[in-house]
């Protein structure tokens, strides 16, 4: 597995509400965050570049360390966001995850 930390310096557009994520949705069992214990939420956010193309990032993150007033159309700041990566029976994966996300004003 390859971890790599993502300059948190930048601020993310929110592209959509947060929404739960599931081990069995029929069940309503929920992803829950290894360390916490907490309900996992997952919010797609696009990172921009200078000059380029924006990055949409479908971003994990622990469901009390998200805004309750998170919008769409809000910029916000991803703390300890990370790039997981990895292969499980020959198949490669990859997820975004972030400790806490932040409203921040665009600029």
């Amino acid at each position: 597995m390859l971890v790599l930390p993502i300059d948190g310096g930048r601020g993310l557009l929110v592209l959509a509400v947060a929404t739960p994520q599931f081990k069995d949705k029929e069940n309503g069992v929920a992803v829950t965050d290894r360390a916490t214990g907490a309900p996992l939420v997952e919010v797609p956010l696009a990172l921009t570049a200078d000059g380029g193309t924006p990055q949409v990032l479908r971003v994990s993150v622990p469901q009390p360390s998200v805004p309750k007033d998170l919008a769409i159309g809000q910029w916000v700041k991803a703390t300890g966001l990370t790039l997981v990566a990895g292969e499980k029976n020959g198949r490669a994966w990859q997820i975004f995850r972030a400790s806490a996300l932040t409203a921040v004003k665009p600029g």
